[in-house]
């Protein structure tokens, strides 16, 4: 009774801006609730997609860029693995194709997903088991979301034609392959069909990212996703500084021309949690980079506090250079805080907030910059299938600030210097959320300091 439940409820939604009545759920989303398709309509063959290392003979510095990055290890991602089948057991297999739509667009399309073993493992093909990949980027015809002005890109909204490797270029060729240009794959659109997610039932956005951007002052300057995550962190910081456009020369295939901008397929982003646990640790590395530079510390005091009494100070976040709200994507689970300690001149602590426990776990009095989701219950959820809103959201927008109060009880004794010190830190997830889902093998989860402040305030007598 159950499933026959969701799926009456499944019948007709309305998922972001696209309504999907029922009658359409089959012919125009065969594999719904993904709104993934191919050019015919029906499933494919997986066997019609190239492996990425076909790819490689032709375009060797591209896919060594991409090995390691977060598109190549968007299957295996043991965390995703381990959501995505809780996911699936508590709705029945509802949520199956609406994260596989992105996750292994070819073991969607090719209807592989029924392939599990005895513990519930997916067995499929091997190709379909290498994540967002050549053939799934560069075999996107169109995105049937901008068929209709006004309509936007999410759910996986795009349609798949094998065969074809579309991209950026006009004057592109090849003895291997057929080549057609692409408008859409010179666009943030292209980007939002994965990184904009609506709840299939009840329309709440989980994921905005490309919404974050599309209203900043980076889409107002023509700077797109890729500009910034297909191109080196220093670059991005530039892009960042100055609102424009940095090229970076090369050529897209070993044997083709030189040309004025070649974009880097190493999809660098906040993410260095999962590289680093499957042992590619350039791309770790450039995660953390890139969290190092997104963000300026201030901190905002009187020159002087006076010997027993209460001394006040702010502490401003900025976010300088993420071209989206920061922290984001799955919001709910990010962990973005501060941590800040007031000492005096013998190194004893006045102050301390954002420690962590021997658990891990955050001081629950932190200062977190992230979003508070519910169920329809009102009780605190991460599991984005149970999402019907957020109680809270203060994650900081491109460009923008955030502010926040501290007060500190300055014994009378106290002489000397204040020693005010702060740190930005960020973690992919909470701690007892990794031990959830990894169970007992989970590790323990690294942790990115962004950056950090520091100010002398003078003490003086009341």
């Amino acid at each position: 009774m159950k499933k026959i439940f969701y799926v009456l409820i499944l019948g007709v939604i309305l998922i972001g801006v696209v309504s999907v009545k029922a009658e359409e759920k089959n012919d125009r989303y065969p594999f719904f609730p993904s709104l993934i398709n191919t050019n015919t309509g029906k499933p494919v063959k997986s066997g019609d997609f190239e492996q990425p290392e076909v790819c490689r003979a032709c375009h060797t510095d591209i896919y060594n860029q991409w090995k390691g990055s977060m598109h190549s290890n968007a299957f295996i991602d043991p965390v995703f693995q381990a959501l995505w089948k809780i996911g699936n057991k508590e709705t029945n297999g509802l949520t199956e194709k609406l994260c596989a739509g992105c996750h292994t667009a070819i073991g969607t399309v090719s209807d592989e997903l029924g392939k599990k073993d005895a513990q519930g493992n997916y067995n499929i093909s091997e190709i379909a088991q290498k994540g967002v990949q050549c053939d799934v980027c560069h075999n996107v015809k169109s995105s049937t979301a901008l068929e209709a002005e006004g309509h936007e890109p999410h759910n996986a909204t795009f349609i798949i034609e094998p065969g074809i490797k579309r991209g950026p270029f006009k004057d592109g060729d090849s003895p291997h392959h057929a080549i057609a240009y692409s408008d859409l794959h010179t666009s943030a659109e292209f980007c939002g069909n994965c990184h904009h997610v609506f709840h299939p039932v009840n329309n709440f956005p989980i994921e905005r990212t490309y919404d974050e951007w599309k209203n900043s002052v980076y889409s107002q300057n023509g700077i797109i996703c890729q500009d910034c995550h297909m191109a080196d962190v220093e670059d991005a910081v530039e892009i960042a500084r100055t609102l424009k456009k940095v090229k970076h020369s090369g050529k897209a295939s070993n044997s083709g021309p030189e040309r004025e901008q070649i974009y880097k397929h190493n999809f660098d982003g906040a993410n260095f949690t999962i590289p680093g646990l499957l042992g590619y640790t350039k791309h770790s590395e450039a995660a953390a980079k890139r969290l190092q530079s997104a963000a300026n510390l201030e901190i905002i005091s009187p020159d002087e506090f006076k010997a027993g009494q209460m001394g006040g100070f702010k502490i401003k976040v900025t976010n300088v250079a993420a071209g989206h709200n920061l922290p984001t994507s799955l919001t709910e689970v990010r962990q973005m805080w501060l941590e800040v300690e007031v000492t005096d001149d013998a190194g004893k602590k006045i102050l301390h907030s954002g420690w962590l426990d021997k658990e891990y776990n955050v001081d629950p009095e932190a200062a977190m910059f992230h979003a508070k989701s519910v169920d329809k219950d009102g009780k605190d959820t991460v599991k984005p299938w149970e999402i019907v809103r957020f109680e809270s959201n203060n994650t900081i927008p491109p460009k923008g600030s955030a502010i926040q109060n501290y007060n500190v009880e300055i014994p009378s004794d106290t002489k000397g210097n204040l020693q005010v010190k702060a740190i930005l830190r960020y973690r992919s997830y909470p701690q007892a959320v990794a031990n959830l889902l990894l169970g007992r093998d989970a590790p323990v989860l690294p942790i990115v300091n962004m950056t950090t402040a520091s100010k002398s305030v003078k003490i003086v007598k009341s």
